[in-house]
């Protein structure tokens, strides 16, 4: 147990394994098997989860996040006092995700930058996902859920942001290694709130007392 602190989560949701479902008159989970050289895709009948929506179109896709799931119920039995903190891709409901072409939620990264298609290059690239958030808060109600800009914003960025700002200009004529630190504060702060890049991912948190 963890009697005090806090735990952060840095984009660790999206890369946790996830259940693949597809819609093909009624959902049906998708399992990969070998064909070749390579990879191929069948569609197995189970037990439906209850987060997938009843009503989708015909080849909707969605995910379920067991793992992420199961790692956010262990983690949170385990603190006592304090907070979680994931930051992450998030969207509020499963519905929503499932409505989506699947290649914008469904992402593999190689090197930073994009990849192909997840059968491909196994074990080359990452395989991530959109988190739904209407899935963690089965476990249990985030106490907030802000975006990353707001979230900052709500700890004093702008505050340190003036601090450097005021500490460059009066440093601006000699400058020393410690002023240019601060002038950092500026567009490190930049990318950290763009609403259309950083500032908008989303920050769940858990607080136990």
């Amino acid at each position: 147990a963890i009697e005090y602190g806090v735990i952060v989560a840095n984009e660790l949701f999206d890369n946790l394994p996830f259940e693949l479902w597809v819609f093909d008159d009624g959902w049906r989970q998708s399992h990969i098997i070998e064909q070749g050289d390579g990879f191929a895709e069948i569609l197995r009948s189970s037990e439906v989860p209850s987060c997938l929506p009843s009503r989708v179109p015909h080849g909707s896709r969605a995910p379920v996040h067991t793992a992420a799931v199961s790692w956010l119920t262990e983690a949170l039995s385990r603190l006592q006092h304090g907070s979680l903190i994931a930051f992450d891709y998030c969207t509020p409901l499963t519905a929503e995700v499932a409505s989506m072409p699947w290649r914008e939620w469904l992402r593999t990264y190689a090197g930073h930058e994009r990849g192909v298609h997840y059968l491909r290059h196994a074990g080359e690239q990452d395989i991530t996902t959109q988190v739904c958030i209407d899935q963690l808060a089965a476990v249990r109600e985030p106490d907030g859920v802000r975006s990353q800009s707001q979230f900052l914003q709500l700890w004093g960025i702008d505050d340190l942001v003036a601090e450097g700002r005021r500490v460059w200009e009066e440093s601006a004529a000699a400058p020393t290694l410690a002023a240019m630190k601060m002038r950092s504060r500026i567009s490190e702060s930049e990318a950290l709130l763009d609403p259309a890049g950083l500032g908008n991912f989303t920050v769940l948190q858990w607080d136990n007392c």
